[in-house]
């Protein structure tokens, strides 16, 4: 099965987290406290945290072991801030199965906030959960600008069990917009 990718430049995502910004904005809400889930939430998370001048906190929940293929999802690395009370922002990249916020929904609730509130920047629509922010709906396989050496290695990794040649794995990547340097640096590095 053919996987379609959505590859999101550096200034369409700035442009994505504003808009939600400012619909947050817009919403009057008062946000106390940012939750960025880790890594997927970090970078989105670092963004509005200045967009929306609230204080982060992060913790780790890890699913993905690659494209496609989803694991448990286990918190690895706790939360060390105190919610009692406070209004959360929760913030992942993506809901895509939604079992990631389904699970960080639940365990920020031992930490007994007032109210949780959740944004992502992209919402599935075969997602278990749906945020009450999101900027876009895809299906895509999502490539952020921030995961290009992760991205590279899952393509060229499955490209290369299917058969497929090298020059044929890096004419594709360089399709999907991954430079040559990327591509380069990944084959140097990471792959054997």
């Amino acid at each position: 099965m053919a996987i379609d990718y959505l590859l999101p430049t550096w200034d369409e995502y700035h442009t994505l987290t504003r808009k939600l910004a400012e619909k947050i904005l817009t919403d009057n809400i008062h946000i106390d406290e940012i939750v960025a889930i880790s890594r997927g939430g970090l970078t989105l998370g670092h963004l509005l945290t200045d967009l929306l001048r609230v204080p982060i906190s992060t913790f780790t929940i890890q699913s993905y072991s690659d494209i496609q293929k989803s694991g448990e999802v286990k918190i690895t690395k706790p939360l060390a801030t105190p919610l009692d009370g406070k209004t959360v922002l929760l913030v992942d990249d993506v809901a895509d199965r939604g079992m990631t916020m389904v699970r960080a929904i639940e365990y920020l609730n031992m930490f007994t906030p007032k109210k949780i509130y959740t944004l992502t920047l992209y919402y599935k629509p075969h997602s278990v959960y749906k945020p009450n922010y999101f900027a876009q709906i895809t299906s895509a396989w999502i490539c952020f600008p921030y995961e290009p050496t992760e991205m590279v290695m899952n393509i060229y990794n499955g490209m290369k069990k299917e058969g497929k040649s090298t020059k044929s794995i890096e004419a594709f990547l360089e399709n999907l917009h991954f430079t040559k340097e990327q591509i380069s640096f990944v084959r140097k590095f990471y792959i054997k």
